[in-house]
């Protein structure tokens, strides 16, 4: 398969060479058939890499570290140490995010939100249980408000109660 292409590719290349150098010089000064196939297998293998390398390229980027900063690298770099150390701190700026809820304000009342349960997801685990006020960062009075909007939700049939709402779902094509 291919090789028919080298094939056709190098009977359309010689003739242009031979065209070619005939107008340039003026005399049948004709490419060698064989250095063409030659020219047109590295050209071949050359694509085949590059593909190869877009292929090992569409690893999920969450296992992927990002080394482009750096020069040398640290054996810790490569650990699953790193990876856990990565988690915590993403787990702790997701943490710093929820302290500066707009539910901790004074004017506002979790109470009635009951019927967003789009905003209410964010202070829930991926089960649907109720995250610890350490957790959301908001005050214990916040926490009891927030805790009676998501029940009054639920009542109501606005929250699953095993799950988050659709719209936290991971979508088709992203990665989690």
């Amino acid at each position: 398969m291919f090789a028919g292409t080298f094939k056709k590719q190098a009977c359309a290349i010689t003739r242009t060479f031979s065209t070619s150098s005939m107008k340039l010089t003026g005399k049948n000064n004709e490419y060698s058939l064989s250095s063409t196939f030659m020219n047109l297998k590295k050209q071949g293998e050359a694509l085949d890499s590059e593909r190869q390398k877009q292929r090992e390229s569409a690893v999920m980027q969450m296992f992927v570290n990002d080394f482009s900063k750096q020069s040398t690298y640290d054996p810790f770099d490569f650990s699953i140490a790193n990876t856990r150390y990565h988690r915590k701190l993403q787990k702790i700026r997701k943490e710093e995010e929820m302290k500066q809820s707009s539910f901790n304000s004074e004017e506002v009342n979790p109470e009635i939100f009951y019927c967003m349960p789009q905003l209410l997801s964010k202070y829930l685990n991926n089960s649907g249980q109720i995250q610890h006020h350490t957790v959301t960062g908001l005050k214990t009075r916040k926490q009891k408000a927030m805790a009676k909007a998501v029940r009054r939700a639920r009542a109501f049939g606005l929250l699953s109660p095993v799950a988050r709402d659709v719209s936290m779902f991971p979508r088709r094509g992203s990665s989690l």
